[in-house]
């Protein structure tokens, strides 16, 4: 038992997928959330009419890297908002303070964890294949793309290495699942994961999420535009998030209770399981819509 899905093999000189709650440093994720492939899918797709068939069909998307070594970087916030530079500077005209002439706005140290040397492949399924054939074609031409591809940050380049449409067996041989400890993953809780229940046993992938060793974590996936007053105003619109509830893996797959190994979705080629998450049901709710790349 198998299913399609489109692989993209990625490389990246180097990456930072914000912690949102980390300040000093702002510490990175070795994975990047589904809310950024999201992204990352819709400039591929470079057309909000496609976008929107992407987001009302069955999304499923499974994600690893592995990177070289991390780095710390040093850099600097800036803000050209004309009020910021009053409230820094007291004038227009002025940009000196404490006798140093400053940046536009005002300027402030940070530091950040940046992955380095890093390699991601991406699983995409979609009930739609139009859509995985779209993706496929457009890798290739940039010039349907909204954007340069990135990941994360404006700077963070991404290299497409391969685009190919491969069949993801159901496994739980050794051989298969070998370089498990190889690569970080989001694997999802049971209620989010792709397949339980047709493809994957139930029963035996709830004893392998709550045997696997790894925090667990709310990761972003889709959002909506949503109003929101501030202090009495009318406020502003603020992204709202949807969120896949996972545990970041990168460790041996464990064995269940009956000593044997559990049969997950696994890439032949790498060796190693592939954990799938729902981003998208088609259950006539119309989630996500074309709000997320708008």
């Amino acid at each position: 038992m198998s299913v399609d899905v489109l692989k993209l093999e990625m490389s990246m000189p180097h990456a930072h997928f914000r912690v949102i709650h980390s300040s000093e440093p702002q510490k990175t994720y070795p994975v990047p959330p589904y809310s950024t492939m999201i992204g990352f899918l819709s400039n591929v797709l470079g057309d909000q009419e496609q976008i929107k068939v992407m987001l009302e069909g069955d999304l499923v998307l499974g994600i690893l890297s592995k990177y070289d070594y991390i780095t710390r970087e040093y850099t600097w916030l800036r803000n050209l908002l004309r009020k910021a530079h009053i409230g820094r500077h007291g004038s227009l005209n002025n940009r000196d303070r404490q006798e140093v002439v400053e940046h536009i706005g005002g300027q402030s140290p940070v530091s950040l964890e940046v992955l380095n040397d890093l390699y991601l492949a991406l699983y995409v399924y979609h009930s739609d294949t139009t859509v995985l054939k779209t993706l496929q074609q457009n890798i290739d031409a940039p010039e349907k793309w909204f954007n340069h591809l990135h990941l994360g940050r404006a700077e963070d380049w991404v290299m497409v290495n391969s685009a190919s449409m491969i069949s993801l067996p159901v496994s739980n041989r050794t051989t298969d699942l070998r370089n498990s400890n190889s690569y970080f993953q989001w694997m999802p809780e049971p209620t989010s994961a792709f397949g339980t229940g047709s493809y994957v046993d139930e029963k035996h992938y709830r004893e392998l999420y709550q045997k696997a060793q790894g925090p667990a974590m709310l990761i972003t996936s889709l959002y909506k535009r949503v109003r929101v007053p501030y202090q009495g105003k009318e406020g502003g619109v603020i992204r709202n998030f949807q969120h896949v509830p996972v545990r970041l893996f990168c460790s041996p797959i464990p064995f269940l209770s009956n000593f044997t190994l559990p049969a997950v979705f696994v890439d032949p080629e790498l060796s190693t399981p592939i954990y799938m998450a729902n981003i998208v049901v088609n259950d006539g709710s119309g989630r996500g819509g074309v709000d997320h790349a708008k």
